[in-house]
């Protein structure tokens, strides 16, 4: 059980955070590269690796926390 829900992340939790997040860039970008990432509806041909991918990529490009470091969509 987490005894610390609530409290901010540890400075080894957000370095794991970051790792996590840069190995998920390089996932969207060899998808990319092998032209089959898509940011649209998936069609029906497409794989469940390639589902979780692109789904994975939607979620990275699309959805930002405050201090992420990231230029706002508007």
């Amino acid at each position: 059980m987490d005894d610390n829900i609530g409290e901010p992340p540890s400075a080894d939790e957000l370095e794991y955070l970051r790792r996590v997040e840069r190995m998920a860039h390089a996932v969207a970008e060899a998808a990319a590269q092998e032209g089959w990432l898509s940011y649209l509806p998936d069609l029906p041909e497409t794989t469940p690796s390639q589902r979780a991918v692109n789904a994975m990529a939607r979620h990275l490009r699309f959805t930002h926390f405050h201090g992420d470091g990231c230029v706002d969509h508007d």
